[in-house]
């Protein structure tokens, strides 16, 4: 048996094996304390995983709503493409009506006109494709921003699997086909 030497009025004995075994740094271990180790450590692997997968879904989230932002973007410069293109043709065969009226539509009481038109077909530009539709504002049409005359050019952007943008440009009676506002629709 091995003696502890501890208070001078008192010795205990330790068994040699446990004494050998477990003695680290003046203080006896046993297998109770190296158990509650092993639980902590599996509980700490637990919520470090569950971090783990917190950030993982924080950076996919986030990932989804740059790529998103970045194809609305685009929807949005192909729509303006498409108006410009409305304006250059307003402008190019605005003085000749014959060539420039059966491009052009009539709206109806509700604001729309759903007839197909030469000019609408889709247009490949960039990653996606655009469509312009043009319509002829009059007295018997609702009022656009206040005018009741003037070309209203609505262009409609289409990503292959994302979605569609619209945006609307006012314009002048044709020869100036000058823009008076635009606007995105809600």
């Amino acid at each position: 048996m091995i003696e502890r030497q501890g208070d001078a009025k008192a010795s205990t004995s330790i068994p040699p094996a446990l004494a050998d075994r477990h003695r680290r740094g003046g203080r006896i271990h046993t297998s109770l304390s190296r158990g509650s180790i092993l639980i902590l450590a599996v509980v700490l692997l637990s919520l470090l995983s569950v971090l783990a997968l917190l950030i993982v879904n924080f950076v996919l989230l986030g990932t989804k709503v740059r790529n998103s932002l970045q194809a609305s973007t685009e929807m949005l410069y192909i729509a303006e493409a498409g108006l410009a293109h409305g304006q250059a043709f307003c402008v190019a065969h605005g003085t000749d009506s014959s060539q420039l009226a059966p491009h052009m539509e009539e709206l109806d009481e509700g604001g729309n006109s759903y007839e197909e038109d030469p000019f609408d077909v889709w247009h490949p530009f960039g990653n996606g494709e655009y469509r312009v539709r043009a319509f002829r504002l009059s007295t018997d049409t609702p009022p656009y921003l206040k005018h009741d005359s003037g070309v209203l050019l609505v262009a409609t952007a289409r990503l292959k699997g994302l979605g569609r943008r619209r945006v609307c440009l006012l314009l002048e009676d044709p020869p100036s086909c000058l823009p008076i506002a635009w606007w995105e629709p809600g």
